[in-house]
């Protein structure tokens, strides 16, 4: 077993990315390396830093921590400086690993300094990561992850496993995804390509685009347009929005129950029994089978296949 533990502090930021500063050739204030078994879970937080998790070497976890302050990037005495307004605490137990750093009451004001992690862990992690105003990027894990930022984008891509995520204000991307997922914003689009499992997705205001998905689907937006490629569906297929337009292209010559309504309704109808209207088609496909339902309040609806 190997324990750091570093008490220091420090402040909310503005929204960055640690990655991208490896890019520009940033080096982290704080490197730590931590031998850990193949599993094991990771804890992430920070008040308003980004939070990046990526799969490294198999059998150690690896934290980086970069402070800024002003638009720079800080080192040396100017970080330890801003970082005495902070609490930090970086630390394992055997395969359970915390990157942890909070706010001191009174620390907030104008060029508020920001810190974030970048962390590599073996593909076996389960993760909780959360920041108030960064955006979060997690990639090349399995295990039940859950993730929350209260103003920034979430990117998900080559994760397997049960999966949470939200963000208050910004867009969620989904890539090459395996699993049950819960994913939500208020504001921002939610983006889905190349998935296998369970979507559950919700946004109060973005628009919602699935290409390339596989499984169960309940989408709603209360703002934006819907737009789906199925390539195989199971259970269920519902897309629902309040203002925006939904298109939809799903197997062909598999059985549905339809149920499809907006202000002017299209759809092929192949071996068909049931009700069509211009703002309303509902009857079987194929002598129906899944569910398929599709609804707007103010746009158009197209349902057709691949």
């Amino acid at each position: 077993m190997k324990v750091l533990l570093i008490l220091l502090t420090f402040a909310c930021a503005f929204t960055f990315s640690a990655a991208e500063a490896q890019k520009a050739g940033d080096t982290p204030h704080i490197t730590q390396k931590f031998k850990t078994g193949r599993q094991g879970n990771l804890l992430v937080e920070t008040s308003g830093g980004n939070i990046s998790v990526e799969q490294g070497k198999e059998n150690e976890v690896m934290v980086e921590m970069y402070v800024r302050s002003g638009g720079d990037y800080l080192s040396g005495n100017a970080a330890e400086k801003v970082l005495e307004r902070f609490d930090i605490n970086i630390s394992a137990q055997g395969g359970n690993v915390e990157a942890v750093a909070k706010r001191k009451p009174g620390s907030w004001g104008w060029n508020s300094p920001s810190i974030s992690f970048v962390v590599y862990t073996p593909y076996d992690y389960a993760c909780i990561l959360q920041t108030s105003g960064g955006s979060i990027s997690i990639s090349g894990v399995r295990g039940a992850q859950k993730v929350k930022t209260s103003g920034g984008r979430i990117h998900i891509e080559e994760v397997v496993g049960d999966m949470q995520a939200q963000t208050s204000g910004g867009s969620i991307d989904i890539k090459n995804y395996q699993g049950k997922i819960n994913a939500s914003t208020s504001g921002g689009s939610i983006k889905v390509e190349n998935g296998d499992g369970t979507f559950n997705l919700k946004t109060s205001g973005g628009q919602i685009r699935l290409d390339g998905v596989n499984g169960a689907i309940d989408a709603q937006t209360s703002g934006g347009s819907i737009n789906a490629r199925v390539e195989l569906l199971e259970s269920y297929l519902t897309l629902r929005t309040s203002g925006g337009s939904i298109s939809a292209s799903v197997p062909q010559d598999m059985g549905m129950d339809i149920d499809l309504k907006g202000n002017n309704v299209k759809c092929k109808l192949n071996n068909f029994q049931g009700v069509t209207e211009r703002s309303r088609i509902q009857g079987s496909v194929n002598g129906g089978g899944i569910p398929v339902k599709m609804s707007t309040s103010g746009g158009s609806v197209n349902l057709d296949y691949n």
